[in-house]
């Protein structure tokens, strides 16, 4: 019987209003095809890394949310609110597109995360799609996991060496988000990531669709 969670409360703020070098990946323009017109809204979008790329590749009709105010500030090119991404301040069937790129570590509840999932599925329009780039359980973190797992109650969640709390993912949790919310997975991907801090990791690259 797993232990009961003793991470309710916990946040991560701090962590996230250093700018530093953030790594999960990116979608390319192949996947960015036919939503050209958006609107399209980065949740979580800390200091714009990825509304900065899709201007670059020509997007303009850009939002971004993010719970930590600080980082917006350096963002004068998009529509940019202070908000979480469980309660999204955004009309339903709002968006062509939502990213999710890097947060989903930060989320650590399982309710808190389905209700994220749950949150893009509500402002994305039919046939909306959702690109995600997340953190995987991964055999560099095992020792980190297992202290985790004492402390917390959860195999995944761990202590960085930098302060923070943070949970990794398995294919199987995330497939069960991206279904429960409502989505159709169109493609999911496991490969190398590297973290903030230069360490080794892996993670998914998933694609969904509202039907």
């Amino acid at each position: 019987m797993r232990k009961k969670s003793r991470i309710k409360g916990i946040l991560n703020q701090e962590i996230w209003k250093r700018e530093g070098k953030y790594s999960a990946p990116l979608p390319g323009a192949k996947i960015l095809r036919g939503l050209e017109a958006g609107p399209l809204l980065d949740i979580g979008c800390g200091y714009g890394r990825l509304l900065e790329h899709l201007r670059n590749l020509g997007f303009s009709n850009l939002f971004g949310i993010d719970f930590v105010e600080k980082p917006l500030r350096k963002i004068d090119f998009a529509m940019v609110a202070v908000g979480r991404a469980e309660a999204l301040p955004f009309r339903d069937e709002a968006f062509a597109g939502a990213f999710l790129v890097g947060i989903l570590s930060s989320i650590l509840e399982d309710e808190g995360r389905l209700r994220v999932f749950q949150e893009a599925f509500r402002v994305l329009k039919r046939g909306g799609r959702l690109f995600l780039s997340a953190f995987a359980v991964n055999k560099h973190y095992a020792e980190k996991y297992r202290k985790g797992l004492e402390e917390f109650g959860i195999y995944g969640v761990f202590r960085s060496s930098h302060g923070g709390v943070f949970r990794h993912t398995t294919e199987e949790e995330l497939r069960d988000l991206f279904v429960r919310a409502g989505f159709k997975i169109l493609r999911m991907k496991r490969m190398p990531f590297t973290t903030m801090h230069g360490n080794r990791a892996e993670g998914f690259v998933a694609l969904g669709e509202k039907p």
